[in-house]
């Protein structure tokens, strides 16, 4: 009996010590890996995971954009869904202005698909802006 209750103990402060620090690496995520993880759901058309990263007003865009990408076609989906899996974005530079509860993370879009000596494999260079909020670093718009 004295065992099981030992071993009950020792599951118990395992399980809690393992959930502070997912806790805890939660919130001190970095914003680069909050645009990364944003940028890359994004990019694959899953704007319900890419929400996740946003504020509420960005998140809420997004998955109407869902919305109005689940009203196409199927065809027309299917098309996109073909041209758009090669392109992937690249994380170049960070800006953080004088505040520190904002970092401006500048990006560009990579066709992988494209040679990689084409100077055409780099096609767009933009940016996203994130903000601290008590829930962490949040994407708060696309440039």
């Amino acid at each position: 009996m004295k065992q099981t209750i030992r071993k009950a103990t020792i599951i118990r402060y395992a399980v809690a010590a393992l959930l502070s620090v997912a806790f805890a690496s939660c919130s001190s995520q970095k914003p680069e890996n909050v645009a990364e993880d944003f940028l890359n759901a994004y990019f694959d058309a899953d704007y319900e995971g890419a929400a996740k990263f946003c504020t509420p007003e960005l998140g809420n865009d997004l998955m109407n954009a869902l919305q109005q990408a689940q009203a196409l076609e199927e065809s027309v989906r299917a098309n996109i869904q073909k041209y758009t899996k090669f392109y992937k974005p690249q994380i170049i530079k960070n800006e953080q202005p004088s505040k520190k509860d904002s970092v401006t993370v500048n990006y560009i879009v990579i066709n992988t698909a494209a040679d990689s000596l084409s100077p055409s494999r780099q096609v767009k260079e933009s940016r996203v802006h994130i903000v601290k909020t008590q829930e962490g670093w949040k994407v708060s718009s696309l440039k």
